[in-house]
C-alpha cells in the first residue's frame, strides 16, 4: 500500500494479536509492526486502539520490558491510563500477566472509570498470584460500584478459590451465583469446583458432584478429577474415572481428530505410582492396539541475557 492509516495499522496490528495458532509468533510480529508504524515516514502516529492491541501482545507474551516501555509511551503521548477505561484494562491485564501484580493494581486503583472487564482482569490477576481472599474481595467491592458481575468474573474468582485452597469460600459462591447474582453456571465454573475439591483432596465429593451436574460433563471434568487422584495417590478412584475417560474416546475420534494419549498415560501413571506394572503393560498394550498417538512435549526459556521474544525499543 503507498499510503497507510491509523486504521490500516491497526487493522494488522489487531489480526496479528487475534491469532489463536501460533499466538506467540503472532504477538512477536504484532510488537515488530508496531515499531515499524512509528518508524514509518507518512509519520501516522498511533491511537488508543493501538495502544490497547499493544498492550494484549505483551501481555501474551508476558514481555514485563515492552510492556513497561508501551506504558510509558502511552504516558507521553496518547493519555493519562487511568483517565482511558480501556487502556487502563489493559496495563492492569499486562502487568498481572507479566508478574507484576502490584503494578496492576496500582493502575487499578488510580482508574477513576472500572467497567466488568477492569474488575475481571484484577481479579484474575490476584487468582492466578495466589491473593485469593483479596480476590473475594474485590467482588464485595464490585458489588459497591454498581457493576454486576459475568462469567468470566466467576471464572477468575472460582481460580482465586482453587489456587489459595479456600475450599468452602468457593463452594459459598458457586451456590451464590444464580440465588444472588442471577447468573447460570456454564461447564467451565463446574470445572473450576471440582479441580477445587480435588486439590483439597475431597475425591469422592468432586466425583459426586460431576454425577449430579445438570448437564453432561465433558472429558476435561474427568481429567482434571484423575489428576488429582493421582497427586493424592487414589488409585481405586483413578481406575474408576480413567475408565470413564477411555469410554469416552471413541465419540471423539475419528479420522480428523484420532485418538490421543494424554488419558492413557494419566491412568498409566496412576498405576506406575502404586507400583501396579502389569496394569501400567496392559495400558501401553492397549494404545498399541488402538494406534494412539503420543504427543511430544517441548518447552522453552527466556533468560536474563537473551531475550527470546523481539523487544520494543524507543
Amino acid at each position: 500500500m503507498a499510503e497507510r492509516s491509523s486504521i490500516t495499522w491497526n487493522t494488522m496490528i489487531k489480526a496479528y494479536c487475534s491469532q489463536r495458532e501460533r499466538a506467540k509468533k503472532c504477538c512477536r510480529e504484532a510488537l515488530v509492526l508496531f515499531r515499524d508504524m512509528l518508524n514509518d515516514v507518512s509519520g501516522v502516529n498511533p491511537t488508543d486502539t493501538t495502544m490497547v492491541c499493544v498492550l494484549s501482545a505483551c501481555s501474551q507474551l508476558g514481555d514485563l520490558y515492552s510492556g513497561v516501555c508501551v506504558h510509558g509511551f502511552i504516558e507521553k503521548t496518547i493519555c493519562r491510563p487511568e483517565n482511558d477505561v480501556f487502556i487502563g484494562t489493559g496495563l492492569v491485564d499486562m502487568y498481572a500477566k507479566c508478574g507484576y501484580i502490584d503494578g496492576a493494581l496500582c493502575i487499578f486503583r488510580l482508574m477513576s472509570v472500572k467497567n466488568v472487564l477492569t474488575w475481571t482482569a484484577m481479579g484474575t490477576g490476584l487468582a492466578v498470584h495466589g491473593r485469593g481472599k483479596q480476590a473475594l474481595e474485590l467482588l464485595d467491592a464490585m458489588e459497591d460500584s454498581g457493576i454486576k458481575p459475568n462469567p468470566v468474573t466467576f471464572t477468575s474468582l472460582f481460580l482465586a478459590c482453587c489456587h489459595a485452597g479456600l475450599v468452602r469460600e468457593g463452594l459459598h459462591l458457586f451456590h451464590n451465583m444464580r440465588s444472588r447474582f442471577g447468573l447460570e453456571p456454564q461447564i467451565q465454573h463446574y470445572g473450576c469446583i471440582v479441580d477445587l475439591l480435588g486439590r483439597a483432596g475431597h475425591l469422592k465429593e468432586a466425583y459426586d458432584f460431576i454425577i449430579e451436574m445438570p448437564i453432561k460433563p465433558d472429558a476435561i471434568l474427568w481429567r482434571s478429577l484423575l489428576s488429582a487422584c493421582n497427586v493424592h495417590g487414589d488409585v481405586a478412584m483413578a481406575e474408576k474415572v480413567g475408565k470413564i475417560l477411555l469410554r469416552l474416546e471413541p465419540l471423539k475420534s475419528s479420522v480428523h481428530m484420532p485418538i490421543t494419549s494424554e488419558d492413557y498415560v494419566a491412568l498409566s501413571n496412576v498405576y506406575a505410582s502404586a507400583g501396579r506394572w502389569q496394569q501400567v503393560e496392559m495400558v501401553r498394550e492397549k494404545m498399541k492396539l488402538k494406534r494412539v498417538e503420543t504427543k511430544p512435549g517441548g518447552s522453552s526459556i527466556q533468560t536474563r541475557d537473551h531475550q527470546q521474544e523481539p523487544q520494543l525499543t524507543w
